[in-house]
This record gives C-alpha cells, sequence and structure tokens, in this order.
C-alpha cells in the first residue's frame, strides 16, 4: 500500500512540476507578434539587452528625424504560464507616438522630397540577457522590435564624497 501512495505522490509531483508550455495569444487584427531571440553567448550574465521599438516613416529628405516618443507605460506586461513565467509585452494598437522634426539647414534640399527612414524609440526596456527563450511582442504591423547588447562591468566602484 505504501508503494502505490508512493508511485502517485512521485506521479503527482511530476505533473505538478513538469515543463509547461507557455499559452501566448494569437496576435489581433492590425497587430503581429514578434519574438526577439538572442543568440547563446557565453558569460550572458555580463550582458544587458536594450530593447527599442522601431517604425518606417516617409519624411522630408530635410528633416533631421531621429527618433520619435510614446507612451511606454500603455506597455503591458503579461504571462505565458501564470503567475510569472514565461513574460511576453503588448502594446496597443492605436498607440499615438509624438515625432519633433527638425529641419536641416541644407541649402539643396527639396522639402516636398519624401524619402523613407526607420526611425527608433527614444524609450528603451533594459533588461537581463536570455538566451534560452524568446520574447513575445505584440506590436502594431508597421513596428519592429529592435535590440542591442551591453556588457557590463561587474566591478562596483566608489563614489567620492565632495
Amino acid at each position: 500500500m505504501k508503494n502505490i501512495i508512493l508511485f502517485f505522490s512521485i506521479l503527482y509531483s511530476l505533473n505538478v512540476y513538469s515543463q509547461e508550455k507557455p499559452n501566448y495569444p494569437e496576435p489581433e487584427k492590425g497587430m503581429k507578434r514578434v519574438d526577439l531571440k538572442l543568440p547563446k553567448i557565453e558569460n550572458d550574465n555580463e550582458y544587458k539587452v536594450e530593447i527599442r521599438f522601431g517604425m518606417e516613416m516617409n519624411v522630408s529628405e530635410c528633416s533631421a528625424v531621429n527618433d520619435f516618443n510614446f507612451n511606454i507605460k500603455k506597455l503591458e506586461e503579461k504571462y505565458g504560464i501564470q503567475p510569472y513565467r514565461f513574460p511576453y509585452y503588448v502594446l496597443p494598437k492605436e498607440i499615438p507616438i509624438d515625432i519633433l522634426t527638425l529641419n536641416n539647414n541644407k541649402s539643396n534640399c527639396d522639402e516636398s522630397k519624401k524619402v523613407k527612414k526607420k526611425v527608433l524609440s527614444s524609450q528603451n526596456i533594459l533588461k537581463e540577457y536570455n538566451g534560452h527563450f524568446a520574447i513575445p511582442f505584440y506590436i502594431p504591423e508597421n513596428w519592429t522590435v529592435e535590440y542591442r547588447l551591453w556588457k557590463v562591468n561587474s566591478e562596483f566602484k566608489n563614489a567620492e564624497q565632495q
């Protein structure tokens, strides 16, 4: 009898602690899912990942647009397995953006001529490096997810008192 109870206890614990697959939703109309899969590297604890959003815009060739702004608080963090496993991020479909357009002082540019330019958001997300699992982002169809790696110096320096 003890063996039967032990057997079912082991089966139950294996079922409870087995690897579950995250449950990610399908993207809504006008949205797309982009999975940020980072390459595997050595000493990944020495790296951070900076994530920004981008989009292509038609701007005047005289324009010096470098970035755009949106309310980063609208970015929702949700989880594929509740309560806090396998995070994914969702931006609203119709998120307002602010673009600051500056004109270059080029004398030979045509204000009416439009060029396509990739512009990145001024807001960023800084995350721990994780090359094991992809991080899904649900973003508007005309947006992209861009990232770059930052190497962390693990030494803390003492700040001098003035």
